[in-house]
């Protein structure tokens, strides 16, 4: 039998960070030492296990990574050395459970100093998932990959900046005799060499270098190279949104991510505007259709107020549609030129005005100002791309630009070669077909309408998954 002895562990479940570091580049460094104190505490903890008796995983974390297509390494994690505290309401369960619709993998903090973890986080995660789950820890001892496996973990994090070859090499053979993967990490050339001598399967680029927690996202782009054949390659930390997905996505397999996520109030919604983008399903007629933008990817869903357009809804279909499903930012969407405070009720977060471009810049500042007074909301801005406009211009007087085609949901595109710099949606003759060649564009995201309908003008739920699918796996 192979067990572990000793007091309780130093932190409370679920603490905060107890220290921060005065010498930065000394973190690492000072976070090892300090989980070294820690190794007596966590073999009392499993004192009472049999370790020969542990079940082995049968979550594969490296087939999970594998499998075609852009895949996620989603994080709980409560705070960071960087950030401090992440999470005040850290409830790792209800996060895993979200986690779940989009990641192919998620990574639970167990450091409790410097990260607020706790193996009583890593249990609840693995009973709130079906996928595979890995333990974020520094790891230095066989027995934390024994804790880490008794309390769920499939896989688990092998840091070479704090192991020899040979630490690493007993580690990761106590890691395959439990069934678990190990995700190797490297920060630079030498780590990264010597995870090829290793036969690292789960490469690991950290772009973040714990000795002075900056961050270089070049790094994984220079390293990927020298991973072994047939190992997946992980980007970790400083992915942001989906643009840096898409930046990175030509060498890696999948990306590993947490803070970014964590420290948002709806993680919901976080999580579909980094694996999609800030993408916008617009011309919504129900509240089926509602849900199913909002499952399929969507963070925007667009209500029609204009009479004329098929899509048109009242202002009491509206009301229905966000009650329906309040896990979309709805806009409402005219092509008024005033009166768009009769439009905003709870569940609209801005305007869209749609109106004919205004003939000049002024003309523009004086309608957008004119918005700006009548609602609280933020105003976006649709022009016609196929006529003349100062576009960047009026980017500067909104929120946020669509570029479109004509009046809208005409199902007619512009020339595409003519999209401004600035950061824009991109609406106007999107069909499940031309989704790769729309974001090469460089776009911010999508504005999908009538190409994802079906003959009869409603839209099109598959289509949708298709379409939502065809972004996730987009990269440059």
């Amino acid at each position: 039998m192979r067990s572990g002895c000793l007091p309780t562990a130093p932190c409370p479940n679920g603490c905060a960070p107890t220290r921060r570091p005065t010498t930065v580049p000394r973190i690492l460094t000072e976070i090892v030492e300090n989980r070294k104190r820690h190794i007596d505490a966590i073999r009392e903890r499993v004192s009472h296990v049999d370790f020969d008796t542990l079940r082995l995983s049968e979550r594969s974390l490296y087939d999970a990574l594998a499998a075609p297509g852009a895949s996620y390494i989603m994080e709980c994690k409560s705070a960071s050395p960087s950030l401090g505290t992440i999470r005040e309401d850290y409830r790792p369960g209800e996060i895993a459970s979200i986690y779940s619709r989009y990641a192919s993998a998620i990574s639970v903090l167990c450091e409790p100093d410097y990260f607020g973890g706790d193996y009583d986080h890593l249990a609840t995660v693995a009973a709130s998932t079906h996928l595979p789950v890995l333990c974020k820890d520094f790891i230095i001892d066989e027995v934390q990959i024994y804790a880490a496996r008794y309390f769920g973990a499939d896989a688990v994090l092998l840091m070479l900046s704090v192991l020899s070859d040979e630490e690493y090499a007993h580690l990761a053979s106590v890691a395959a005799s439990l069934g678990m993967d190990v995700l190797t990490e490297v920060i630079d050339e030498d780590e990264a060499a010597r995870a090829s001598r290793l036969g690292a399967k789960i490469f690991g680029v950290n772009h973040r270098n714990l000795h002075d927690l900056t961050i270089d996202l070049d790094r994984s782009a220079r390293l990927a190279a020298l991973a072994p054949d047939g190992a997946v390659v992980v980007a970790e930390s400083g992915i942001r949104d989906a643009a840096t997905v898409r930046r990175l996505g030509g060498h890696a397999d999948a990306f590993l991510v947490g803070s970014q996520l964590t420290s948002q109030p709806d993680v919901d919604r976080a999580c579909r505007e980094l694996v999609y983008g800030p993408n916008k399903v617009c011309g919504l007629r129900s509240g089926s259709a509602a849900q199913a933008a909002k499952a399929a990817g969507a963070v925007y869903g667009g209500l029609i107020f204009e009479e004329p357009s098929p899509r048109n809804v009242s202002r009491e279909t509206a009301a229905e549609i966000i009650a329906a499903e309040p896990g979309l930012d709805y806009l409402a969407v005219s092509r008024r030129t005033s009166g768009y405070g009769d439009l905003v009720q709870p569940g609209i977060t801005a305007v869209q005005v749609h109106a004919p471009y205004q003939g000049s810049l002024d003309a523009e500042r004086e309608l957008i100002g004119r918005v700006r007074r009548e609602v609280d909301v933020e105003v976006w801005r649709a022009v016609d791309m196929t006529a003349l406009n100062d576009a960047e211009g009026v980017a500067e007087l909104v929120d946020r630009l669509v570029l479109d085609s004509g009046a809208g949901g005409t199902g007619e595109r512009f020339d595409w070669s003519r999209i401004p710099t600035t950061d824009a949606l991109l609406a106007g003759g999107l069909t499940p077909g031309n989704l790769d060649e729309a974001l090469r564009t460089g776009c911010l995201g999508l504005d999908l309408n009538s190409g994802f309908e079906d003959p009869r003008g409603h839209k099109d739920a598959a289509a949708l998954r298709r379409g939502f699918a065809t972004i996730r796996n987009f990269h440059f």
